[in-house]
């Protein structure tokens, strides 16, 4: 049961939580995700039984949301309609929350109220929201961070609490390759953030499990920072330089690397550069977002 959800705008003009029971907000009806199709790309030979998949493209998905705009004795009613049928509109994008995961959408048309007058009088309005979402999975709210580095446990039992030698609970070590579980159901890509302590030519990352990997042929100085971003749609290298400047690097990405994303399940990535005792110059942390077809 879908008890509650948040909508917001992505242009600005705020957010809108609808909640089931909520009489003094938007009560919150029935929320339909729709189905995502696939579309099977197929050929077959002569006399052949069957057919053979080439490949598979997902469709986007269609959103219904219905709800109730309940009168609480305030006088309210009609403002709160009115802040609806401003809110919503066909030509703006909206992000959807439910839970710990997101969805973007854009209505089909405005908002429409029920007709028959059980549905639309002085008391209550049921309304309706339809809506496609280009984009047809869910993502987490937030990124999964997977720095490399690693973390010793030091502190054990028994102690002198310090008496007789500085007492020290854990010790922080830097790794050159970090495994990452990607538990949603398709793969995604990656935002790594690199600082630079010393000079490193042409660092790169790989990923283990695909062999896959994703590189710069530059070299960067102390105090320089790099952002790779490999999730489609936002593809990018961008480099801040020690003096705050921005640069695009797009046009010194390896030619011979691809843009490396994390496969459903175990992946192991590991840090390379031209020089291997170089790496340690190097301070990387992963970002990246899993993504789900359903979400009940």
């Amino acid at each position: 049961m879908i008890d509650e959800i948040k909508i917001t705008s992505l242009s600005g003009r705020g957010s809108v939580t609808m909640k089931t029971r909520d009489y003094t907000g938007y009560w919150l009806g029935t929320v339909d995700w729709g189905q995502v199709q696939g579309q099977h790309q197929t050929y077959k030979y002569y006399n052949q039984v069957g057919e053979n998949i080439v490949s598979t493209t997902v469709d986007s998905r269609p959103l219904s949301i219905t709800g109730w705009v309940v009168e609480t004795g305030a006088g309210d009613l009609q403002s709160r309609c009115d802040f609806l049928n401003a809110f919503l509109s066909p030509v703006e994008d909206y992000e959807l929350e439910y839970k710990d995961r997101k969805i973007q959408f854009r209505p089909d048309c405005s908002i429409a109220y029920g007709r028959p007058y059980l549905q639309n009088n002085n008391k209550v309005r049921r309304f309706l929201i339809q809506a496609t979402c280009p984009y047809p999975l869910f993502t987490g709210l937030h990124d999964t961070a997977a720095p490399f580095d690693s973390t010793g446990k030091l502190f054990r039992f028994p102690t002198n609490f310090g008496q007789l030698a500085p007492l020290v609970f854990a010790t922080l070590d830097k790794t050159y390759s970090v495994e990452i579980n990607n538990s949603g159901g398709f793969s995604a890509g990656i935002t790594a953030m690199l600082k630079f302590s010393g000079e490193v030519v042409n660092p790169r990352i790989k990923n283990l499990t695909t062999g896959k990997l994703i590189g710069v042929r530059r070299t960067f100085q102390r105090g320089e920072r790099l952002e790779i971003s490999t999730t489609p749609g936002s593809k990018h290298m961008t480099l801040w330089t020690q003096d705050g400047g921005r640069e695009n690097l797009i046009k010194y990405r390896d030619v011979r690397t691809s843009w490396l994303q994390l496969e459903p399940g175990r992946n192991l990535l590991a840090l390379d550069c031209d020089d291997l005792d170089q790496r340690g110059s190097m301070t990387v942390t992963v970002y990246f977002t899993k993504r789900y077809l359903e979400v009940e």
